[in-house]
């Protein structure tokens, strides 16, 4: 608690759960001079309700949905989705521990401390006057934050996304790669080209919202959503279909409203849906994971127009990039935690799929495979998370050439344009410290880029 109190500047107070209630045990005051805002964060000993303070959602977002009914009761939608939120990011903000909710004069972040079977116990928490700790800043204390967090509890249970980055490579002759929407965002991801709308759909899902970029002008839009969305995928009939945690929904962008189409995951509430495509016959194919990112609990399912789902796949732990080569005979699908693009059979005509085998492994110096597409020769261009570059590989697997970025994390990419020629790039700058940032300012931001003699595929919408 010290050395983080050191390393941030601001007060630290460590709580842990005592029955039905959080029980502050120790405090570390910031280093900042005494005042209103630096008096002690809260009393050691204090007990508090654990639904409305920062320390308190986040052991509340990881507790098993059985233990959380018996400690809250029912939890209202906003609250669940809150703590849907705070369980995929990996900490909270929020008021203070010992502050009530709501006061404007005081910030906290906190991590969850959990045990050795992945299980909160406690949290971790760093709190500041409001006046010094902004939106912008308190995202970026979550680094430096939950390893303090992992440190407490000897353990990295829940921790497949990595908190550190490499450093950023030796510039080079690369394309130019421009900035179309400098959003900030949390963690960008599944961008898709609608030709109908001459515009590019991407979501941040952990702030949440979906994002369009409109060709015609240069100019982007924003919808701040009520629960996380992995995709948000043009519908033949008109809309997006979004993937939430309450489960698959078309969404009326006139009047912004909700409709259930399908939730293959309704019976599993730790797990949400992550990245999806539609196949050429209008098909999704989405895949699953938990929260937390526990092992091996993902899924792969295929959803059919009217709703009728099937799972085809499991046992992913970060299921991600989906695409498929140019006569539909492959399917390519990614495991990010595994480090591993595997490739399918596929047969358009039956929607199915067989022969899962590994294509690509990246190695800890590539970073991590995150989102794909496929362009018109059949090669796959892929995200490389914390590795600062999106690459190309022949059909067989070769590595052909990589494109550096100027951030860290990129997640997904897609080819978009009239005709199909650039290259649009979405980034996170979730669980980046304020070093990392200083690196790569950009981080969370839509990108463009042209690679000569290159041209995409284009992706289907839902049909339904």
């Amino acid at each position: 608690m010290v050395a983080l109190r050191d390393t941030v500047g601001e007060s630290v107070q460590l709580a842990v759960l005592s029955g039905g209630q959080l029980v502050i045990v120790a405090s570390e005051e910031g280093t900042h001079a005494p005042g209103r805002e630096d008096r002690p964060a809260s009393r050691v000993g204090a007990r508090l309700g654990i639904a409305n303070t920062a320390a308190g959602k986040a052991i509340a977002a990881h507790l098993d949905p059985a233990r959380l009914a018996a400690l809250l009761g029912a939890v209202d939608p906003g609250l669940q989705s809150e703590l849907d939120l705070v369980r995929a990011r990996g900490y909270a903000i929020g008021a203070r521990a010992g502050e009530p909710e709501g006061d404007a004069q005081s910030v906290s972040v906190a991590a969850p401390i959990l045990d050795y079977a992945g299980q909160p116990i406690g949290a971790v928490a760093v709190t500041a006057d409001a006046s010094r700790l902004d939106g912008p800043q308190a995202h970026g204390l979550s680094a430096p934050l939950m390893r303090a967090a992992r440190g407490i509890s000897h353990t990295a249970a829940g921790g497949a996304m990595s908190l550190t980055i490499q450093s950023p490579p030796a510039a080079g002759a690369d394309v130019e790669v421009r900035c179309v929407d400098h959003a900030r965002a949390l963690l960008g991801e599944g961008p898709l080209w609608s030709p109908r709308d001459n515009a590019l759909y991407w979501v941040d899902i952990l702030t949440p919202a979906v994002h369009c970029h409109h060709a015609a002008d240069g100019t982007n839009t924003e919808i701040q959503l009520g629960a996380m969305a992995s995709v948000a995928i043009p519908m033949a009939s008109g809309g997006l279909l979004l993937a939430t945690p309450g489960g698959l929904m078309r969404f009326d962008t006139a009047v912004q409203r909700m409709t259930l189409l399908a939730h293959p995951e309704a019976e599993r509430r730790g797990n949400r849906y992550n990245d999806g495509k539609c196949d050429r016959r209008g098909r999704l194919w989405i895949s699953s994971m938990d929260m937390g990112t526990a092992a091996n609990r993902g899924n792969l399912f295929r959803v059919e127009a009217d709703g009728a789902w099937e799972k085809m796949d499991s046992g992913f732990t970060v299921p991600n990039g989906l695409g498929w080569s140019p006569d539909s005979t492959r399917m390519y699908f990614t495991d990010t935690f595994r480090r591993t693009i595997y490739e399918y059979d596929f047969d358009l005509l039956a929607g199915t799929i067989s022969n899962r085998r590994p294509l690509i492994t990246f190695s800890e110096a590539d970073g991590k495979p995150d989102g794909l597409t496929v362009d018109a020769e059949g090669c796959l261009w892929v995200a490389a998370w914390d590795a600062w570059h999106v690459a190309r590989f022949a059909p067989d697997g070769r590595a052909l050439q990589r494109i550096r970025m100027p951030v860290a994390r990129p997640t997904s990419c897609c080819f978009g344009g009239a005709s199909l020629e650039t290259l649009f790039v979405t980034s996170a700058s979730v669980r980046l410290g304020a070093q990392a940032l200083a690196a790569a300012p950009l981080s969370g931001s839509l990108f463009a880029l042209e690679v000569p003699g290159v041209r995409g595929l284009p992706e289907a919408t839902f049909a339904g």
